[in-house]
């Protein structure tokens, strides 16, 4: 939620970075303790906010800012009616019970205690409210800020690794080459799921660093691979954020270069969404990349934003079909219908077709049967790290077909 008028961005705008940093973390601490404690400490906090105004001279000689504390940690914890307690229990102790001057004895008039009332209750409105929505934006904020950090010092330690999953030839049940796909096992959420920690890189911008990481590592792999007389394609997933970097194409190139890996041997898998985020610096790249000789790939093909539009200007020189076609192909004729229309487009712009999330050999007959070209998926064979990929290879089986 924000202000009328701009006025939350005028807030936040104005406010330090340390300041945010704080009270997001003032405010995400309250939303996870629980309610018994939150209000003991609520009290408590109050209790010493009077005791060291009173010890200080009464509130003629300190400001009653100090009060603020508990109101907002109420606000976080408990929302208006927090607020508005706490608030009142703050207006009343820095009223009646607390003489304006100490050692003078004097006591305050009641339109000076009930003056200040109204002023922590207008606070303890405002921070319900900021709390409501627009809380996210600033514990959002300490949050990504704190990820951020948890992530960097993961790639610091070693805790993010790359397994690689098989790309089979659907004609022949080789293996080709495989997907390299980033895994995180950190001390904060231990074996996290992809699904988890890349959103919040994404989020956080450190997205960056983590995929530089992941194509220096699979880069590697596959030179070391080759080295062993196995030719194989290794794709490296690139994020949207990465495709709006400037200088990503030179990233790629020095990285081949420093892995003495062909380009040729390098497959760059994009996604709908991301070459509709920032298109001509996406372009750009991609065609960049092509001319060098990496091979192209549209991941999740039918799923994003993109237009058939995209396909003329953008060299694609692999479709990935969508694992929410390929889930019911050999059960539902609408999905079989899509998938071979994927598979004759592809054909037609000159392009392969690799289906995605083969779990089932009624799905592996379906697609071959109507001539998809490559295949990932449980059946074929699960992602690991690379010492399960060598031993694929040094076999020299087909995969289960």
């Amino acid at each position: 939620m924000k202000l009328p008028g701009g006025v939350g961005d005028t807030a936040q705008a104005g406010m330090s970075s340390h300041t945010r940093e704080r009270l997001g973390h003032l405010l995400d601490t309250s939303t996870r303790t629980g309610p018994a404690f939150a209000a003991a400490l609520i009290v408590l906090t109050v209790a010493a906010a009077w005791l060291g105004t009173y010890a200080a001279g009464g509130t003629k000689s300190v400001l009653p800012q100090m009060f603020y504390l508990p109101i907002i940690f109420a606000a976080g914890r408990f929302g208006w009616v927090g607020a508005a307690a706490t608030a009142g229990l703050s207006g009343i102790v820095t009223g009646p019970l607390m003489p304006l001057d100490v050692a003078a004895g004097l006591a305050q008039t009641p339109e000076a205690w009930v003056a200040r009332l109204v002023a922590f209750l207008t606070v303890g409105v405002v921070v319900a409210w900021l709390t409501g929505e627009s809380r996210v934006s600033v514990i959002d904020f300490a949050r990504d800020a704190r990820a951020a950090r948890v992530l960097l010092r993961g790639l610091e330690r070693g805790d993010f690794t790359v397994h690689y999953q098989p790309v089979v030839d659907l004609s022949t049940g080789r293996t080709t080459g495989f997907e390299a796909l980033c895994r995180w096992d950190g001390e904060a959420l231990g074996a996290a799921s992809p699904s988890v920690f890349i959103p919040l890189a994404e989020r956080t911008g450190t997205v960056g660093p983590i995929g530089r990481f992941v194509l220096r590592e699979a880069l590697r792999q596959g030179a070391a691979w080759q080295g062993d007389g196995c030719d194989v394609v290794m794709a490296v997933n690139v994020s949207a954020h990465q495709l709006s970097e400037p200088d990503l194409f030179s990233q790629v190139r020095t990285t081949l270069l420093d892995a003495g890996l062909r380009p040729a041997s390098l497959c760059i898998e994009i996604t709908e969404t991301a070459i509709v985020r920032d298109r001509p610096t996406a372009l750009g790249h991609v065609r960049a990349l092509h001319d060098l000789g990496v091979t192209i790939a549209l991941d999740d093909f039918g799923s994003g934003h993109a237009s058939l539009a995209y396909l003329l200007d953008f060299p694609i020189d692999i479709l990935k079909i969508d694992v929410a076609f390929v889930s019911t192909v050999d059960s539902d004729a609408r999905s079989a219908a899509l998938v071979s229309g994927i598979v004759q487009l592809a054909r037609a712009l000159g392009a392969k077709t690799i289906a995605e999330g083969i779990e089932r050999p009624e799905q592996l007959d379906t697609l071959r049967a109507m001539g998809c070209d490559y295949g990932q998926g449980y059946l074929l064979g699960r992602p690991g790290p690379a010492p399960s990929g060598s031993a694929l290879l040094a076999s020299d089986r087909p995969a289960a077909m």
